[in-house]
C-alpha cells in the first residue's frame, strides 16, 4: 500500500510539468502574427551601375491563425501610385520561429519568405525575400490596437484607402 502510494504521489507531482508546457518559438511567433499590420515596405527594383530605383509604399497585412497552430491564412493590401492591390495568402512559421513562409493563392506570384525579422504585441519590422533574390525591408505596427479603419495616416484617404466596411471581405470562403 505504501509503494502504491509514493508512486501516487511521485505522478501528482510530475503531473504539472505535462499540463503546464510552454508554446514552442513557431508557436509564439504565429500568435504574435495574429491581426491586421500597417506600415511602410520599401523596396529596390533595380540594380544597375548607376545605382538603384526604389520605391517606398503603404502595406496592410491580416494574419489569421487558430491556438497552437504554426500557420494560418492571410491577406497583403498594396497601396500603390493611388491604386489598390489585395492578394490572399497561406503562411507558415518555421526554423524556430525565425522564418515566416508567405504562400500566395495566386500561384503566378512567387513565394516569399519573412527573415531578420522582429516582432512583439505592437510592431513587427524585418526583411522580405521577393522571390528573386532581393529584398523588401518592412516597418508595421498592429492597426487592431489603433482601431484600423483602412485611414493611411501618412498619406490620407486619397491614397486609395476607404472608410470602415469598405474594404471588402477580409477573409475568404472555400
Amino acid at each position: 500500500m505504501r509503494k502504491i502510494l509514493r508512486v501516487l504521489a511521485l505522478l501528482l507531482l510530475l503531473l504539472p510539468a505535462f499540463l503546464f508546457t510552454a508554446c514552442d518559438d513557431d508557436q509564439q511567433v504565429a500568435m504574435l502574427l495574429w491581426g491586421t499590420w500597417e506600415g511602410q515596405v520599401s523596396t529596390d527594383f533595380y540594380q544597375g551601375r548607376w545605382g538603384s530605383y526604389s520605391s517606398d509604399y503603404y502595406t496592410v497585412w491580416y494574419f489569421d491563425g487558430k491556438p497552437g497552430a504554426r500557420h494560418g491564412r492571410g491577406w497583403e493590401q498594396d497601396y500603390l501610385n493611388g491604386h489598390r492591390y489585395r492578394d490572399y495568402f497561406d503562411w507558415y512559421v518555421m526554423d524556430n520561429g525565425n522564418t515566416v513562409e508567405i504562400r500566395y493563392r495566386d500561384r503566378s506570384l512567387p513565394t516569399r519568405y519573412i527573415h531578420h525579422f522582429h516582432i512583439n504585441d505592437t510592431h513587427f519590422h524585418g526583411q522580405v525575400e521577393n522571390g528573386d533574390g532581393s529584398y523588401s525591408a518592412f516597418r508595421l505596427f498592429k492597426a487592431d490596437d489603433y482601431g484600423y479603419d483602412g485611414y493611411n495616416h501618412y498619406y490620407g484617404w486619397h491614397y486609395g484607402g476607404k472608410p470602415a466596411g469598405t474594404l471588402g471581405e477580409t477573409s475568404w470562403k472555400d
